[in-house]
C-alpha cells in the first residue's frame, strides 16, 4: 500500500438555480450555512430537477481518487452513516479502486449541497453528519502504507477523528513513516493556527496549501516565511492558474501551470496533491512530482466536480529533476 488517508466523508450534491429560487430557500448567496440532516433533505427535495451531479466528497478522498487513477495503491478511512448516502460513498471508493476502511455509524452521512447561480457563484448548505466520529485505528492499512495523508480540516474539527489523526501522526514519527498534510479551509486554519503550526513542525514531511491558506496559517508575508518553515521538506504553494511554487532547502522554484479550459475548479488542489504524492512514492524528485500534480489538476478543472475524468492517466515526464 502506497498511501493511507484519514478524512471526513461527505456526499457532494451540485445544483443550478436562479437567485430567486435561492432567496425562496432562505439562503444567503455565497455563504455556507449549516443545517440538520432533516433540513438538508428538505432543501434537496425543493431542488428536485435542478440537481445535476452527485459525487463522493472530502479532500482526503479526492486525493485518494487521483492517486488511484494514476496507478497508485491507496486506502481511505472515515465514518459514514447507515443510510443511502453512505452506501453511495462506499460504492464510489470501490469504483475508484480505493481500499475501503469506512466505519458505519447510526446517523446521517455528511452532505454538502453546492448551489450554483447563473453568475457561477456558489452557495453551500452543509451537514457534516457522522463524518467526524471516526475513532478506531486501522493498524493493518496503516502499517502497510508508505505515506500517511490527512488535512487541517480533519486535525482541527474537534471531533473524535481529530484525535485519531493525531494518534496516526505519533505512530508515523515512531515508525519513520512519511507524513503529508494539506492545509484546507482558511477560516478554520486561522482559528486553529497555533495548533496546526505545531503539528506541521513536529510531523510534516510534505506540506501543501494555497496562498489564502498560507496567510491563515502564517500571517502576512507567508510566502517568505515558507522558506524557513521547514527547509528540509518539500512545501508546495498552489497558485491556481499561475501554477505553484516548491519551497525546499531555502529555495523557491516555480512550477508553471499547464494550458487548460477550466469549467469548475472543485478538487483541483486535491488532484495536485494526489499527483505530488504519487510522484514522491515513485521516487520522482519533488519538482517532477509537482509537474505530475499540475497535469492531474488540469484534467479535473475541465469538468464539473472533483472526480477524475479518466479511469487511467498516463504520465509522461522526461526527466526526474
Amino acid at each position: 500500500m502506497d498511501l493511507f488517508a484519514v478524512g471526513t466523508p461527505v456526499l457532494d450534491v451540485f445544483a443550478r438555480c436562479s437567485e430567486r429560487k435561492l432567496s425562496e430557500l432562505g439562503l444567503e448567496k455565497g455563504a455556507t450555512s449549516y443545517f440538520s440532516a432533516k433540513e438538508m433533505a428538505k432543501i434537496q427535495r425543493k431542488l428536485a430537477g435542478k440537481i445535476f451531479h452527485l459525487y463522493a466528497g472530502d479532500n482526503a478522498r479526492n486525493v485518494c481518487e487521483g492517486f488511484s487513477a494514476l496507478g497508485g495503491f491507496c486506502s481511505y478511512q472515515g465514518t459514514v452513516g447507515s443510510d443511502r448516502d453512505g452506501a453511495l460513498f462506499e460504492a464510489n471508493l470501490e469504483e475508484c479502486g480505493i481500499a475501503n476502511f469506512l466505519q458505519e455509524k447510526r446517523g446521517a452521512t455528511g452532505k454538502i449541497i453546492a448551489i450554483i447561480t447563473p453568475d457561477n457563484e456558489r452557495t453551500f448548505c452543509a451537514d457534516l453528519g457522522v463524518s467526524g466520529d471516526c475513532s478506531a485505528t486501522e493498524e493493518d492499512a496503516f502499517s502497510r502504507s508508505k505515506f500517511f495523508f490527512t488535512t487541517s480540516i480533519t486535525l482541527a474539527c474537534g471531533k473524535p477523528v481529530s484525535a485519531l489523526a493525531l494518534k496516526y501522526l505519533d505512530k508515523c514519527k515512531k515508525s519513520g513513516k512519511r507524513v503529508a498534510i494539506s492545509i484546507e479551509n482558511p477560516p478554520m486554519v486561522q482559528k486553529n493556527s497555533k495548533m496546526l503550526l505545531a503539528v506541521v513542525k513536529k510531523y510534516a514531511d510534505v506540506l501543501l496549501m494555497n496562498e489564502t491558506e498560507a496567510d491563515a496559517l502564517l500571517g502576512k508575508g507567508a510566502e517568505k516565511l515558507l522558506l524557513k518553515l521547514k527547509p528540509r521538506i518539500p512545501i508546495y504553494l498552489k497558485k491556481g492558474k499561475h501554477g505553484s511554487i516548491l519551497y525546499l532547502n531555502k529555495k523557491a522554484q516555480r512550477i508553471p501551470a499547464l494550458a487548460a479550459k477550466p469549467i469548475d475548479t472543485t478538487g483541483a488542489g486535491d488532484a495536485y496533491a494526489a499527483g505530488v504524492l504519487y510522484g514522491l512514492t515513485r521516487n520522482y524528485s519533488p519538482y517532477a512530482s509537482a509537474r505530475i500534480g499540475c497535469m492531474l489538476a488540469t484534467k479535473v478543472v475541465e469538468k464539473v466536480g472533483a472526480g477524475i475524468p479518466l479511469a487511467h492517466t498516463r504520465i509522461r515526464i522526461r526527466h526526474r529533476k
